[in-house]
């Protein structure tokens, strides 16, 4: 008995010592910014700043909202906050945004996101890259993205929105509701398959295609141990990578594996070129291959997996919320269509690269979808050489993270009076000369913005305009309004689903 007690006083002893250590060790790391003389927001232990850390709603960024509101409300260009233990400062002012962004970003190049090239190949990728790996790949994949390149894949991305608009077609002669959202996912799918893959996937005709599956698993929290681990790297990233933490579920790296060998396979067996993003891929692979820096096939996954990543979810989002905001107001609807028909007219009916390009109100739709709705509603960057903020004594400290929370600089009715209202007009060519650009940047700002986007714009014109075209859209009761965004998702969704009703127009 004697020693079954002594063990057990050694281990209530150590874990009441581990516990102040702990708990000292938290309460060191919350004077960080106090000792930096720089206005913070008080944190609470264990959570530092982030109330939700322990809820299902961890690791939201919509929880940058209310930092946002807090550090304005002190009258702060920018505070600086806890996740956890580690400090993070918040920008609020969109002049420091720009600084951060554009003007000095050679001090904030780094996006500060977790990857492992060797344990979780999935996670090298352009977006997460950091330094001089970042430009190298940049330089390797900015060709990949020009004008031209994503001109050859416009007949692709129309093809397949043909699957869509007869799936539209069978709810309405079943007289069905139509999840938006659910439909708008399955068209990026079926993009991506085609533009970086060269594959017919057809989600509207076979829901439970592979494709889509994984497009659905990316996102699973499947377990607690998944969990402690996207904890683990997005408050301790140095810990994890010396823990050799890997986050890509391996069925999902073995599909896109089997899926790329044998297409490039078959491609090069049966000398198969086509206008797409894979082949642009293979070819700078064979094009680099005996240089100093070759593009390996490590590298072509990892970046074909970030094009699945941010293609399908992101465009689809935004155009979900588009459709719904012109299902709830008709005559946005009508003066859109109006000018969709009128530029078709011009030609011979049919959808073209050039005339879809020319739709003005279209892009200013898009532009305000984005304004609400951003698909990423924060930017992070990471401070890779000592920074002094301009017109302050305040230094930023290599190492530091930096949020930007971007769908609260869109919703700020500073810039943007009655800001939830849509209006499309906010980006009419007089209005956007009159604002600063840098209170409009849904797809980042500076070097390091969103490399995709021609490629993420195109495919949201095609969508909305192939519906558009051809069905006056409205709101079915079965969608619960108003709206609310989803605080247990990393990009914006709302709670509730989009149904819409369609009604054919005729011609």
């Amino acid at each position: 008995m004697a020693p079954f007690l002594e063990i057990f006083g050694y281990s209530v002893l150590f874990v009441i010592t581990s516990a102040v250590m702990v708990y000292g060790y938290f309460m060191y790391s919350y004077q960080y910014w106090k000792k930096k003389k720089m206005p913070y927001l008080e944190p609470t232990f264990p959570n530092g700043n982030n109330l939700q850390l322990f809820t299902k709603t961890f690791g939201v960024p919509l929880y940058a909202m209310d930092f946002y509101r807090q550090i304005k409300d002190r009258g702060w260009k920018f505070a600086g906050i806890y996740t956890v233990a580690r400090p993070v400062l918040v920008i609020v002012d969109p002049e420091y945004m720009k600084d951060i962004l554009v003007k000095d970003f050679d001090h904030f190049i780094d996006r500060g996101f977790y990857y492992n090239e060797k344990k979780d190949v999935l996670s090298a990728h352009l977006f997460a890259l950091d330094m001089a790996k970042w430009r190298d790949m940049r330089v390797k994949l900015t060709p990949t993205f020009t004008s031209g390149k994503i001109k050859m894949m416009f007949p692709m991305m129309l093809e397949v929105s043909n699957y869509m608009t007869e799936a539209i077609d069978k709810c309405i002669d079943e007289r069905r509701d139509i999840d938006i959202r659910e439909f708008l996912a399955r068209f990026t799918t079926d993009v991506i398959g085609a533009c970086a893959f060269g594959i017919d996937c057809n989600s509207f005709k076979n829901p439970d295609a592979e494709f889509r599956e994984m497009g659905q698993k990316i996102f699973e929290v499947r377990n607690v141990y998944h969990l402690f681990k996207l904890m683990l790297i997005a408050n301790a990233p140095e810990l994890a990578l010396k823990l050799d933490v890997g986050i890509s579920r391996g069925d999902i790296e073995g599909f896109f594996r089997k899926i790329l060998g044998q297409t490039m396979k078959y491609r090069e067996e049966n000398n198969v070129n086509r206008p797409d993003f894979l082949q642009l891929l293979i070819n700078l692979m064979n094009s680099t291959k005996d240089t100093e820096t070759p593009f390996t096939f490590e590298q072509l996954l990892s970046e074909v997996f970030l094009f699945f990543l941010a293609g399908f979810d992101t465009s689809s989002s935004a155009m979900s919320f588009a459709l719904y905001e012109m299902a709830r107001q008709p005559e946005i609807q009508e003066k859109l269509r109006d000018e969709i028909n009128s530029i078709l007219e011009e030609g011979d009916g049919n959808v073209t690269y050039e005339n879809i390009n020319k739709m003005t109100y279209l892009q200013q739709v898009i532009d305000e979808t984005l304004r609400i709705y951003p698909s990423v509603p924060n930017l992070q960057r990471k401070c890779v050489k000592q920074y002094k903020m301009r017109d302050t004594d305040f230094v930023i400290e290599k190492g530091t993270q930096v949020l930007l929370p971007i769908i609260s600089l869109h919703r700020d009715p500073q810039y943007y009076p009655d800001p939830l209202k849509f209006d499309p007009d906010r980006f009419s060519i007089e209005n956007k000369k009159n604002r600063n650009s840098i209170l409009h940047i849904p797809f980042g700002e500076g070097p390091r913005n969103c490399i995709g986007l021609r490629f993420g714009v195109l495919q949201t014109k095609i969508g909305i305009v192939q519906i558009l075209r051809k069905y006056r859209l409205s709101i079915s009761p079965s969608t619960k309004m108003p709206l609310t965004l989803d605080p247990g998702v990393f990009l914006i969704r709302s709670v509730e689903t989009l149904y819409l009703l369609a009604e054919k127009i005729a011609y």
